[in-house]
């Protein structure tokens, strides 16, 4: 027996999930000094009921909460003359889609930053980050909702900031390639060949230091590509999603920074509108 209504709430899941750990916050690619080891601990809760499809609202019923967390260890040395900072990205949490559960850990992701340019007298800086995201997450393929994506990706993303006075303003752009997956749940229940076209993707973070130890960010995201198919059949899931949102962050001392945070989609193409807020405690040492 055809289950279409499964295999679409199926495809929005892996659409929404591996990418919930992979979006930068405010001034992420300013970089620390080498030699200093900052850790961090996230959380965000994303919500979303309605379904849109090419652009049209074609359902309210679509009811999504997840609970993600996110330990993050970055260590900041050199490569030659240049700042580099090899990290470990490892997400675990719960989601619920239309009253199906998947919880436990995500897919594990590894990535240095390289600063080209790291000017810090004229607050300049030009870097580049590769993503290499395992498999590592909790996959079902007759669950509609996951955790994991059975699939490997790599990302690769450049960055641009200045600073002007109190402000920063950072650009960022990458593309993301996603590997297939040879265990997805096909229109029969059956076992197919699930590929996805390349992910494109651009952020804007425009921050302002109120105080030495405060700054506030209007932060913007945008994500388009990522169709799949099934068997060679595409799916029209294709993301086309813009996000607006804010953040602030406060340093408790020299070494404790807390991050809270609030998102919302502006304009979605495929997919459900998403809502979120969330926390980040980072550790200096």
């Amino acid at each position: 027996m055809q289950h279409p209504t499964r295999i679409v709430w199926t495809l929005i899941a892996v659409l929404l999930l591996p990418r919930l750990a992979m979006a930068n916050s405010s001034r992420d690619y300013i970089p620390l000094d080498p030699g200093t080891v900052f850790m961090a601990l996230y959380y965000d809760h994303y919500f979303g009921h309605d379904l849109y499809s090419k652009g049209k609202r074609v359902s309210g019923g679509a009811d999504l909460y997840s609970n993600v967390g996110i330990f993050r260890g970055v260590y900041y040395t050199t490569l030659g003359p240049f700042t580099i900072d090899p990290q470990v990205i490892f997400p675990f949490g719960n989601a619920n889609l239309t009253n199906h559960d998947s919880g436990g850990i995500g897919d594990l992701t590894v990535a240095s930053t390289i600063w080209f340019i790291n000017n810090k007298a004229n607050k300049f800086f030009f870097a580049y980050t590769p993503f290499l995201t395992a498999p590592t997450g909790r996959y079902e393929r007759d669950s509609v909702v996951n955790f994991g994506s059975n699939r490997w990706t790599t990302k690769h993303e450049l960055c641009i900031g200045k600073g002007f006075g109190n402000f920063w303003l950072e650009l960022s752009g990458y593309v993301q390639f996603n590997f297939d997956n040879t265990n997805a749940l096909g229109p029969y229940n059956n076992r197919v060949t699930s590929s996805q076209d390349p992910y494109f993707g651009t952020e804007a973070h425009l921050s302002y230091s109120f105080t030495p130890a405060f700054f506030g960010s209007f932060d913007y995201f945008y994500l388009y590509g990522g169709e799949t198919k099934l068997d060679g059949t595409r799916q029209k899931d294709w993301a086309d999603t813009h996000t607006v949102g804010l953040s602030f962050a406060y340093m408790l001392n020299p070494h404790t920074q807390i991050m809270v945070n609030g998102k919302t989609d502006a304009g979605v193409v495929n997919g459900i509108m998403k809502h979120s807020f969330g926390a980040r405690l980072g550790f200096i040492f």
